[in-house]
């Protein structure tokens, strides 16, 4: 497939967060592509639950999981992963939290590989992440995928630890732009970026209906996409329906979003 797709989701990624930190890679993309500092997630803003409405393109209260347990057995529509499968094409996913094993249907990953680690109390802060994008930095290059998500988890981590817009969190954000930075230089010339996150964060947790667990950065960058601030209102359920368009792929009538491109 011309133009492959690569998502990135940073968790736990505040928009301040990301403007305070010293992340110039994420911020060259944000200059360069459609973007905005004020997409709202979906509630409970609760990572599984967040994670799930982005690629199955319906808000937890139609897909079932309200927490972080899989509970979205009777929901039947296919997710942006079963729909780049469906259409022939090659899917990797790279994440390192195994609970989102449930992103899509069985069989619908060519290439799934988990390091179970971003809340590992044995590593310091952020070394999973860069355990994760090397894996994907060395896969990627090797291999066409067309759709291709990466999950780093550490900066989350980071927040429940110390706290969201602490020094530790902000040089766990520093640290997953790095990782992003690594990932740019090995991708296809004519690849299509899109970064985004699940929820904020305030205090040591998130999941609440307050502006700093609800608002998240959405950036999508590469050929044919230009430079502009995507109006508002933006909602993660805009992600799939604006993936799959850009790809040419019909979506199905029951996702919620729309395409914002």
């Amino acid at each position: 497939m011309k133009n492959p797709i690569v998502f990135i989701l940073v968790d736990g990624m505040r928009p301040d967060g990301l403007l305070n930190a010293e992340t110039p890679a994420m911020k060259k993309l944000f200059k360069q592509g459609a973007n905005t500092l004020a997409a709202r997630t979906v509630f409970p803003s609760v990572t599984l639950p967040c994670i799930l409405s982005i690629f199955l393109g319906v808000p937890p209260e139609a897909h079932g999981t309200i927490g972080n347990l899989w509970n979205s057995g009777d929901w039947h529509v296919d997710g942006l992963i079963d729909l780049f499968h469906s259409a022939g094409n090659v899917t990797a996913s790279f994440t390192n939290w195994e609970q989102l094993r449930d992103l899509s249907r069985p069989g619908s990953l060519d290439v799934s590989i988990c390091l179970n680690q971003s809340e590992s109390p044995d590593l310091p802060l952020g070394e999973s992440d860069r355990q994760i994008t090397s894996t994907a930095v060395s896969m990627i290059p090797l291999n066409h995928y067309d759709f291709t998500f990466i999950y780093l988890g550490c900066t989350d981590t980071a927040g429940h630890r110390h706290g969201w817009m602490s020094p530790e969190y902000h040089r766990t954000l520093e640290n997953a732009d790095r990782c992003i930075e690594e990932i740019l230089e090995v991708l296809p010339n004519d690849s299509r970026v899109v970064i985004a996150s699940d929820h904020g964060g305030h205090d040591f947790t998130h999941g609440t209906e307050e502006d700093e667990d609800m608002t998240v950065p959405l950036c999508f960058w590469g050929e044919g996409i230009h430079p502009q601030v995507l109006q508002t209102p933006v909602s993660v359920l805009d992600i799939a329906p604006t993936v799959a368009s850009l790809s040419g792929l019909k979506y199905p009538v029951e996702w919620m979003g729309r395409s914002l491109l």
